[in-house]
């Protein structure tokens, strides 16, 4: 029951992370058509909104991290790790990213939740690169700059 559970939570996880990717780009694409900044502030720009996302993102898995640690049959988090506020974030920050160095880890139907993370983190990265590429592709001129 609680493997179902900890599958549940990780897919409306994956859902709220892909909503807040996909409005994040929608936005960041809206303002970059309608601007008149400079093809370089427009490329720097969409950089730092998509690293914007991905750390609401984490955020978002740091917090439901915090809310099923609450429930001991969904697992616990390991190593060296007391629960703090900043040891969540970085756990999720390392799970999403899957750099999972190893410090800590997951336990229990937690691992299902962690690893549906590191999957969901993996492609909206790759959809961040995809979207930095496609408005290089097109604002990113240095020869017509001065």
């Amino acid at each position: 029951m609680a493997s179902a559970l900890a599958g549940v939570i990780g897919l409306a996880l994956i859902l709220t992370t892909v909503a807040v990717h996909y409005e994040a780009l929608r936005l960041l694409g809206r303002a970059m058509a309608g601007s008149r900044m400079r093809p370089r502030v427009k490329v720097l720009l969409v950089i730092l909104g998509c690293i914007a996302a991905h750390l609401v993102e984490i955020l978002i898995y740091a917090a439901a991290y915090g809310l099923v640690l609450r429930s001991p049959s969904l697992g616990n988090i390991e190593g060296l790790f007391t629960g703090t506020a900043t040891e969540l974030i970085y756990f999720a920050m390392t799970s999403y990213t899957t750099l999972g160095i190893g410090d800590v880890y997951p336990t229990g139907p937690l691992q299902l939740i962690v690893g549906m993370a590191s999957l969901n983190g993996f492609l909206l990265i790759t959809w961040s690169a995809s979207f930095t590429y496609l408005v290089m592709q097109r604002y990113w001129h240095p020869e017509l700059e001065d």
